[in-house]
């Protein structure tokens, strides 16, 4: 591997994220920082997010860089095209003269004259850089690493990713991409009723609430870890997800107590889960050989909760990583920069 140290970038519409492999004594030691941003509430923020995360995670400005990205798809861009460019801008303008590759949805490293030139194949590659470093070590598996927003579904055979999609609609039309994540994904894009006062009541498609807050009531998220803003602008606390679970069948915490929101919630969680395991069936269907799921994310819960309905064996990356499973991406295009630097020597 490369003495130089390597800031590995994940940058989404709503977090950027950043890992740093340096050098030590003792071998290669990763650091890991997240930061909340929205690219289309403050676009012109991203250099400065950039920096900071940089900062925390100890950068230095021999750093080389190697960046994924997800922000591309951000409202505010008209075109992928004009995402990639935005984002390729604010690395260079956050770090001047530094070195910056691109990690490709095929798994090669360019410089930004070529990502700019073939936007596609650098746009949404956060997932390429996660399935391509698990391989190296689980050879057959199926990655499920579910963010705030989304979840990836890609099959690793043989030491070789095997994702039939490369482009988000493609991923989409595989269903190696699921557009359901362990936070941001509205209550009613779940599912369209769940229990209420001994039957089923519809759902109100008005953004209520979020999957998070069904999360966050059922302890399996904190507080903290509800890092987008509340569809009603209060805090991320138990007590406030309940109410807005509530407003998802028109009501309040006036009419309905614990055990109703208990059962909404659960309601919404198991759906979240089918969902899923549909998906995986899916996948298994053209590839039966996989028999473990590899589960990482904010959402690896989630993640595994599908992978044992669907019979697959889990293994958590979280176990291995600690933290930094939950910006795997990072972390990944990090490691496999420096390994290609290396062979590059």
């Amino acid at each position: 591997m490369t003495k130089t140290a390597i800031l590995g970038w994940d940058i989404g519409g709503v977090n950027t994220k950043v890992a740093r492999l340096r050098p030590a004594a003792e071998g290669f030691v990763l650091r890991t920082v997240s930061l909340p941003y929205e690219v289309q509430r403050e676009p012109g923020a991203l250099a400065p997010v950039l920096i900071a995360a940089a900062s925390e995670a100890g950068g230095e400005p021999s750093d080389i860089h190697a960046v994924t990205m997800t922000a591309e798809l951000s409202q505010a861009f008209r075109t992928k095209r004009e995402g990639v460019g935005f984002v390729l801008d604010a690395l260079q303008a956050a770090f001047p003269g530094s070195i910056v590759y691109g990690y490709t949805v095929d798994g090669r490293f360019v410089g930004p004259e070529e990502a700019r030139a073939r936007p596609l194949s650098v746009s949404a590659s956060n997932w390429a850089a996660t399935a391509n470093w698990i391989a190296r070590t689980i050879p057959t598996c199926v990655l499920i690493d579910i963010g705030t927003t989304s979840t990836d579904l890609i099959p690793v055979i043989d030491g070789r990713v095997a994702a039939v999609g490369q482009t988000d609609p493609e991923r989409l039309l595989s269903g190696e991409l699921v557009y359901s994540g362990a936070l941001r994904t509205p209550a009613e894009a779940i599912t369209r009723q769940v229990p209420l006062w001994g039957g089923e009541a519809g759902v109100s498609a008005d953004g209520f609430a979020l999957i998070g807050d069904a999360h966050v009531w059922r302890g399996n998220l904190s507080s903290e870890d509800y890092t987008c803003r509340a569809p009603d602008g209060r805090p991320a606390t138990r007590v406030f997800a309940g109410e807005r679970l509530a407003r998802m069948v028109c009501a309040d915490r006036d009419m309905l107590d614990d055990s109703a929101i208990d059962r909404i919630a659960t309601a919404l969680a198991d759906a979240q889960v089918r969902t899923l395991v549909q998906a995986l069936e899916r996948l298994r269907a053209r590839w039966p050989a996989i028999a473990v799921a590899v589960v990482t994310g904010l959402g690896d819960f989630i993640a595994a909760d599908a992978a044992r309905a669907a019979g697959l064996a889990t293994v958590s990356l979280a176990e291995q990583l600690g933290p930094a499973s939950r910006t795997a991406p990072a972390a990944a295009v990090a490691w496999l920069l420096s390994e290609w630097l290396h062979s590059s020597e």
